[in-house]
């Protein structure tokens, strides 16, 4: 039996705006992606038998209910490849957090589809729309580096985003926000209220004269999210709140939460950033860029 082992990282949105509602129910958007390698889930895939079994440890899911299923179901209906696989997945990447832990599992099982030698494989067109039938996320997963997404984040433009010399710490709470009540919530919101987007910051300065500094994207952090999530989920605002006032640079929330991407200059004052949070019963991870 051949086993194979796939990696499915997470991502963090360091900019998203929600452009609008769509006729069909959907909301349009302008989001950066960027990749957390330091934060990712396993799939253990053995081909074996006939069908698709999921096991994972820490959840009780129907196999037909999990994306990863999902995604070997309509590869099988888009291709005949039908492999019977078994797969053993490992989460590491909490749910609920924005940080699309499961289309990223999804990605991952489609790649192993498309480039398995006894697939006939499909064009990277074909293979983008079958991942955003999945979710919008999905197909962003099929890439290999940082993009911008618009429409309902399918519509993928590629993006150089230049974070080096900064150390990410990307806080969890334990706290579950479901994402279709944070749509309807940003949809139903108080338009009189006059939100002030003074939660943005630009981790970079303006481009320069340099080439290579101007090839890359600025970095605002913002996230139109954060107007309802944060006044409903106080442990999420006092996440981001103690961040900031403890060397962070700038912190803003994932998708539609409940994590918050931070980024700090100095390696030591993150360090003890996650330290503080582990006593405070909040997970994190660093990652040095």
């Amino acid at each position: 039996m051949n086993k194979t082992i796939l990696t499915a990282p997470a991502k963090v949105n360091l900019y998203l705006k929600i452009v609008r509602k769509r006729d069909d129910g959907f909301h349009e958007l302008d989001t950066l992606f960027h990749p957390f390698p330091a934060l990712a889930d396993t799939l253990e895939v053995t081909e074996t038998g006939e069908g698709c079994t999921i096991h994972c440890a820490d959840f009780d899911l129907p196999a037909e209910d999990n994306l990863i299923y999902k995604a070997w179901d309509k590869y099988a209906e888009a291709t005949g490849f039908r492999p019977g696989l078994h797969i053993e997945l490992i989460k590491r990447t909490p749910t609920g957090a924005g940080l699309g832990g499961g289309s990223s599992d999804a990605a991952s099982m489609l790649r192993f589809l498309n480039t398995h030698p006894d697939s006939p494989g499909l064009e990277h067109d074909k293979l983008n729309a079958l991942a955003a039938g999945l979710g919008a996320d999905v197909p962003f997963f099929l890439l290999d580096g940082p993009a911008w997404a618009k429409g309902i984040g399918e519509i993928l433009s590629p993006s150089e985003v230049d974070l080096s010399g900064l150390t990410a710490l990307l806080a969890c709470p334990d706290v579950h926000v479901n994402t279709a009540w944070a749509y309807k919530a940003w949809s139903n919101r108080d338009r009189s209220a006059n939100f002030k987007k003074s939660d943005a910051f630009d981790l970079t300065t303006s481009a320069c004269g340099n080439n290579r500094t101007a090839s890359k994207t600025r970095v605002t952090l913002f996230n139109d999210f954060e107007e309802v999530v944060l006044p409903e989920f106080p442990k999420i605002r006092e996440t981001k709140e103690y961040l900031l006032k403890n060397g962070a640079c700038g912190a803003v929330m994932s998708g539609s939460g409940a994590s918050i991407i931070s980024f700090f200059k100095d390696d030591e004052a993150a360090k003890a950033a996650a330290t503080d949070l582990k006593s405070m019963n909040v997970d994190s991870v660093l990652h040095r860029f």
